[in-house]
């Protein structure tokens, strides 16, 4: 039976064997939620007021992960649909101890907020859960 997420500005459903690790929903600015697997994911939104400069707030994700792992590289262009909304930004892998490591930003922008999408996990994990990460941003997105 999935469990509802619902704060402030952000509403959704996520599996029940998932659990919440850090809110921040103090901020006049942004909004945020980020949930942990009991493998390896991280899925994390941002919400923010208005239109923001997407470029950086992904810009902003990519520096984080050049500050903590030194082995990466990056794909420039990623896009996933969800529903009938495209949601863009970039896709990375990295390594990390013995594991190849896939990271995510994407954003988009609908009623007057626009919304990241931080996904990490390791990789094969990373590409058997994606319908699921594809399932918690459209139960966001259809209650934003």
């Amino acid at each position: 039976m999935p469990q509802t997420f619902e704060h402030a500005e952000l509403k959704f459903l996520y599996p029940e064997n998932w659990k919440i690790i850090e809110q921040q929903n103090d901020s006049a600015i942004c909004q945020s939620v980020t949930l942990q697997n009991e493998g390896t994911i991280l899925w994390s939104v941002y919400r923010y007021d208005g239109q923001m400069d997407t470029e950086e707030l992904i810009g902003q994700a990519v520096r984080a992960i050049h500050t903590e792992y030194e082995d990466h590289e990056e794909t420039a262009n990623y896009q996933i649909n969800v529903g009938d909304e495209e949601l863009v930004g970039i896709r990375m892998f990295f390594n990390y101890l013995d594991f190849i490591l896939c990271m995510t930003a994407v954003t988009i922008f609908k009623n007057d907020a626009t919304y990241m999408f931080v996904i990490q996990a390791e990789s094969r994990e990373y590409d058997e859960n994606e319908i699921i990460f594809q399932a918690l941003a459209t139960s966001l997105l259809n209650n934003a």
